[in-house]
């Protein structure tokens, strides 16, 4: 019988980093202080919370471990809940809170930035789960993160590629685990010791749309979109009756904030998010698949020993 298990993952981003215009410089948490809400309205299901932690907090806030250390009675609850933490850096370089922050592409910089940076969070966080901000790797980051001893990856966005300049390019990936090849990232190789868990993409038309784009798959858009993109995928998946498939959705906590405003793709309500999270699960129900909702940390183990039994 073919299973499924479900991730829910957070991006702990500040207010307004992505959207429409990344808006780098920005460093307020109001939509994570709202989203402490979601613990009594999403009980059963345990979640991924990939923390910010990295060198724009350390130089702007005084901390790497900014986000870890103001809310640790909040990550104690969380932990105690059943969820999970993982590791979400920004490679940012900013100086002063003026200066306008810059992606570290550098190959040797950027090895060097996620070194310095996990000797001083390694304390707070386990190294199970990374995923790296604004969703894009080299070759030098990868096998850094893995060289650090992190068991999975969830940076991939399958199908999707950076705009001019932008290091992002996952046009070819796979839209499941994989374990990616030592030359190029968007193709299966042999098997490492850091799986890929991309954050799985499907078909999402948002208003300013001509037309239906892919994006990760994410539960804060408005029901209505959320339902059409659901639809759509409803019509053209095709489940193996033998194999484990993962599905990791991903949102950010300002879109689900009223306090954000209006907007025309995401909903900024948590009762919209759980409203579109059971329409997921219903949809499977509906075509008798097995499913399970579990961290993304357990996903990896659970895919690793499907691959043993079938080998």
């Amino acid at each position: 019988m073919t299973k499924h298990l479900l991730c829910l993952t957070i991006d702990t981003d500040p207010d307004g980093l992505s959207g429409k215009v990344t808006n780098r410089q920005t460093l307020r948490w109001d939509g994570l202080e709202h989203l402490q809400n979601l613990l009594e309205i999403l009980k059963n299901i345990p979640i991924t919370w990939f923390i910010r932690a990295d060198g724009q907090l350390e130089s702007i806030l005084g901390s790497a471990a900014y986000l870890l250390e103001k809310y640790e009675n909040f990550w104690t609850t969380v932990r105690r809940a059943g969820h999970e933490l993982g590791w979400h850096p920004h490679l940012y370089r900013q100086s002063k809170p003026e200066d306008e922050a810059t992606i570290i592409t550098d190959p040797n910089e950027a090895r060097e930035e996620l070194e310095h940076l996990w000797t001083t969070i390694r304390p707070a966080l386990p190294a199970t789960s990374f995923r790296h901000g604004e969703g894009w790797h080299s070759q030098e980051t990868y096998a850094t993160v893995e060289r650090l001893g992190f068991r999975l990856d969830s940076t991939a966005i399958p199908g999707r590629k950076g705009g001019a300049g932008h290091p992002m390019n996952w046009e070819n990936a796979p839209n499941h685990p994989y374990f990616p090849s030592a030359t190029d990232l968007c193709k299966a190789g042999r098997e490492r010791s850091l799986l890929e868990l991309p954050m799985n993409t499907w078909m999402v038309q948002a208003p300013h749309d001509t037309a239906p784009r892919r994006r990760y798959i994410n539960p804060a858009v408005h029901s209505k979109i959320f339902a059409n993109a659901l639809r759509n995928w409803e019509n053209t998946r095709n489940f193996s009756p033998t194999t484990l498939h993962n599905w990791v959705m991903i949102f950010h906590p300002d879109e689900v904030s009223p306090a954000q405003g209006e907007d025309g793709l995401y909903s900024r309500s948590l009762s919209e998010l759980s409203a579109n999270v059971a329409c997921f699960q219903e949809s499977l129900q509906r075509s008798g698949q097995d499913f399970e909702w579990v961290t993304i940390a357990q996903a990896a183990d659970r895919w690793r020993q499907h691959q043993e039994q079938i080998r």
